[in-house]
């Protein structure tokens, strides 16, 4: 998905006037049962417009932001991400089916104080969008400590709960894509890990196919670290993969670049790179991630994690210019 197809396919639902309507739905802790939230017409008038106007300045109106896949992810400001991997087990609820037929929250059987997330379906019956929302401790009130309220000019002890709307979330469903506005939610996910260390392993055997390491059992030693693991899993588009530079040059690049030389060890006839070290494994990776690039114009160079491909862009105005 690009951000101009992520901004059409929300104004597809927001350019929709008055036909649109919105339906909250609580998921419960622990359980992720879906329920229903009988909240009054007026009120929800007031969530619908304060979610409209959020997805406005969080992305549509976002000068300059762009939109990445989840397994391409890099350290980039100013971006969202598009989810392209198995949803993992703690966010399964995602794609629950919200009709008539999902059951209304009631108080007899659970507090507000259950409620982990809340999932807000705005739209109509031909487009609509999804927006998800974790709870922060602050936005349900009177789930711990002791709280005082002004009643008759007193303080007395308020003994109920209150759920508090913000403007804020997390992620979002659009054209059946999700989109997360940042990664944090997704790291702290149950099962999460088991998806990406899952993947971590699909893209090394992109690697293993190619004869170019003596072994990658150093790689998957490493791939506990879910931080590292995602670097693993990018590297199923590496340029350096899907052009398929040779192994001999891809030898003599970790000979030869400053950042590379000496760091690694290879095998007596040279033809198989023995990544030894922690520090050699992790070069490795970022090396397939073709991140260490030099200037043209300077021959200075540079380590970045952050490329957008302008090929085809430059190509394309070439064309136009000889127009």
């Amino acid at each position: 998905m690009t951000r101009q197809e992520l901004i059409n396919g929300l104004n597809q639902v927001l350019n929709q006037g008055n036909q649109i309507s919105t339906v909250v739905f609580a998921v419960i802790r622990d359980t992720y049962e879906v329920k229903k939230l009988n909240i009054d017409n007026e009120e929800i008038v007031f969530i619908q417009n304060m979610f409209l106007l959020s997805i406005n300045d969080k992305i549509i109106n976002v000068e300059e932001q762009t939109i990445v896949k989840v397994s391409e992810a890099d350290n980039r400001a100013n971006t969202v991400f598009e989810y392209d991997l198995e949803l993992p087990e703690g966010l399964a609820f995602y794609e629950s089916v919200l009709n008539d037929q999902t059951p209304n929250f009631s108080f007899q059987n659970n507090n507000l104080s259950d409620i982990d997330s809340l999932i807000i379906k705005i739209g109509t019956e031909e487009h609509q969008l999804r927006i998800f929302k974790k709870l922060s401790p602050v936005e349900v009130f009177g789930q711990g400590g002791f709280l005082l309220w002004k009643s008759n000019n007193r303080l007395e002890q308020f003994q109920d709960q209150v759920l508090r709307f913000t403007p804020n979330f997390n992620a979002l469903l659009v054209d059946d894509t999700f989109v997360f506005l940042d990664l944090k939610l997704l790291e702290r996910s149950h099962g999460f890990h088991d998806v990406i260390v899952r993947e971590a392993n699909n893209s090394l055997q992109l690697v293993e196919a190619l004869g170019l390491l003596q072994s990658t059992q150093g790689i998957i030693d490493l791939l506990g670290k879910t931080n590292f693991a995602r670097k693993v899993v990018k590297i199923r588009n590496s340029p350096v993969l899907i052009r398929e530079i040779p192994n001999d040059q891809i030898i003599h690049f970790t000979r030869t670049h400053p950042s590379l030389a000496n760091k690694m060890r290879y095998t007596d006839d040279g033809s198989q790179i023995i990544l030894h070290t922690k520090t050699s494994r992790e070069l490795f990776i970022k090396m397939l991630d073709d991140a260490f690039l030099t200037s043209e114009l300077t021959s200075q160079y540079y380590e970045s994690s952050a490329k957008d491909v302008v090929e085809e862009e430059v190509q394309n105005e070439n064309q136009i210019n000889e127009e």
